[in-house]
Formats: structure tokens, sequence, C-alpha cells
């Protein structure tokens, strides 16, 4: 019984030293602003010259996505809701990269009239946009409605996504080979289309725990996957990706396990997670590779997949939908 005792506790303090070394790595690495790449993109910069837009990219993926852009010579916006956070983003990547034209630009994603007041600005400003990054995305966000009476979960990761890509699709169009970039999850293939048209948008959603934040999330990131396949039948020239990051700590999680019984569980995610400059590469790929990757879904590891075929009858269903809850279209 002794030698069992003694083996566990020796097996415990051993993880517990890894863990803690790891930890040490990767606070060290943060503090010095530098972060560790596993997988890496290694395509030729087809971004230079470029203009393009990313949601969300004061912090995590958006961020990083963006300032590997600005370094390759791309003419960045950054669409965020925060408007310090936004502004203070733009001025940092100015100057760490030398490039003058990265930008701040309000975009709230929860309300739908902030999303026509983007592309009304942008378009004062741009006479074409070459790629659209749809990154922002909230998770595990406490229960609520948006300003438009809309559950905040689907309005942000979805229906607000629709409502700016749609209204960006001309100027999209008048580029040449441009391209739309949605960044998923691994979450939406926990749901079913049925649970996806199922889904009450003007109801407040029941999330008692965990799973049914998870559940949330993934339906709005199927929504997603839905709108991809439309765009791709019906967008003419505009190639569409999906990406699928895979587990990265980002700011996404600033509500999960928040109560001291589930801090365990929060050091072991910060530990084991990617950090932002890696799971940033899918999507750092998205946009730098050649068009055959058009309708595909990118992994984390950035082999490019055939994207699961949806019923047609179905997409057309939600998209109609979508159109009339989003004020794109009336009935």
């Amino acid at each position: 019984m002794l030698t069992v005792v003694l083996t566990y506790l020796r097996s415990s303090l051993s993880l517990l030293a890894a863990a803690g070394y790891i930890l040490l790595k990767k606070c060290l690495h943060r503090l010095k602003g530098v972060e560790e790449a596993g997988v890496r993109c290694c395509c030729k910069n087809r971004v230079q010259g470029k203009v393009v837009i990313i949601t969300g990219a004061n912090s995590g993926i958006g961020y990083s996505t963006a300032l590997d852009l600005a370094k390759k010579g791309a003419k960045v916006y950054l669409a965020c809701r925060r408007s310090q956070e936004g502004e203070g983003a733009a001025q940092k990547l100015r100057t760490i990269t030398g490039n003058s034209q990265v930008y701040y630009l309000h975009l709230d994603l929860a309300q739908l009239s902030s999303v026509r007041s983007f592309v009304a600005a942008l378009t004062k400003r741009e006479r074409k946009v070459d790629a659209l990054v749809n990154n922002a995305a909230i998770f595990h966000h406490p229960p609520g409605l948006t300003v438009d009476n809309l559950e905040v979960t689907y309005h942000t990761n979805f229906l607000g996504v629709y409502l700016l890509t749609s209204l960006l699709l001309e100027l999209l169009q008048c580029a040449q080979s441009p391209r739309i970039v949605f960044i998923s999850s691994e979450a939406h293939k926990l749901v079913s289309v049925a649970d996806l048209l199922d889904f009450n948008p003007q109801e407040l959603s029941v999330l008692d725990d965990f799973s049914d934040h998870v559940r949330n999330y993934g339906i709005s990131k199927l929504g997603l996957h839905l709108f991809a396949k439309h765009l791709i039948q019906t967008s003419k020239g505009v190639e569409v990706v999906i990406v699928d990051p895979g587990n990265v700590w980002t700011d996404i999680y600033r509500h999960s396990w928040q109560a001291w019984s589930q801090f365990p569980t929060r050091l072991y995610c910060y530990i084991f997670m990617k950090g932002t400059l890696e799971g940033a590469q899918s999507t750092i790929h998205a946009l730098n590779a050649p068009s055959h990757i058009h309708g595909k879904y990118i992994n984390s590891l950035l082999d490019a997949e055939e994207e699961k075929k949806y019923d047609s009858v179905l997409v057309k269903q939600f998209i109609t939908a979508s159109s009339v809850l989003s004020g794109l279209h009336s009935l």
C-alpha cells in the first residue's frame, strides 16, 4: 500500500513539475513578447497592398493575424467593439511593423445598426475590399438579449457576421480574387442542422451549465457553415474559406471557469492550449494560400479538407430566415 501511495505521489509531483515548467516558460515568453509556434504557414506573401478587414482584432487570434498582415504590407482595418482597445491595438501595430496603414473602425456585431454604420464608414474610405476575416466571437457569455432583442451569442457570432458579410459583398466583388474567411470551431460538429433550425434567437437561452454554453456556441458556428455553403454556391468570384484554429487560449474564455473551485481547469487550459500566434496560423494560411482552397475547411494543422455537404433546401430556408431577421430583406 505504501508503495502505491509513494508511486502516486511521485507521478503527481512529476506532472506538477512538468506543468510548472511549461507555465513558467509560457509566462517568460509572454513577458518578453515572444510566443512559441508549432505549425507555421510558409505560403508566399499574397496580401501585400491588399485591403483586409479583421473583426475582433484588438486581441487574440485577430490581433496576431493583423500583426502578420501588417508586417507583410497589407492595409489592415481592425473592426472592434471597444474603441480604446481598438485604437490602442492599431497604434501598437503601426509602431511595431512600421506600417502606417493599420486602422481602427468601430464595429459591434451585437447591434445591427452598428454593422450598417461600419459598412457605410468603410465605403467612404475604400473602393474595394480584398479580404474579410470574420474572427470576432463570444463564448460562455452570461444569458441576455441584445439591443435588437436577439440572443447575444447567436447575434454576435452569426447574425451580425451574416449582415456584415452580406453588406460587404459589393466591395469584395470589386477586388481581384477576393476572399472571405470564417473562423469556426469543432463545436459546430456537436449540434445538428435540426438543432440550428429549431433554435429561436428571439428568446433568452436557458444556460444552466457549461455544456449548454457549448451547445449555444456550436449552434452559432454551425450557422456560419450554412452561410458559407450558401456563399460558395451563389457568390461568383469570391473565394470562401472556413478555418478551425484549434484550442487557443484567448480572451474568449474571459467568462469561463471563474469560480475558485474551477481554477485548476482554467490553469490547465492556459498551460496546454495554444498561444495566439500559433492559433492564428490557419487564418494566416487561409489568407495567403493559392486559390485552390476555395470552399475548403482548414484545420489547425493547415490541412484543407472538403467542407461537409448540407441539404440545399435547408440551407436556403435558413438563409431566408436570417435575411429577414437581420433586416437585410423583408418578407
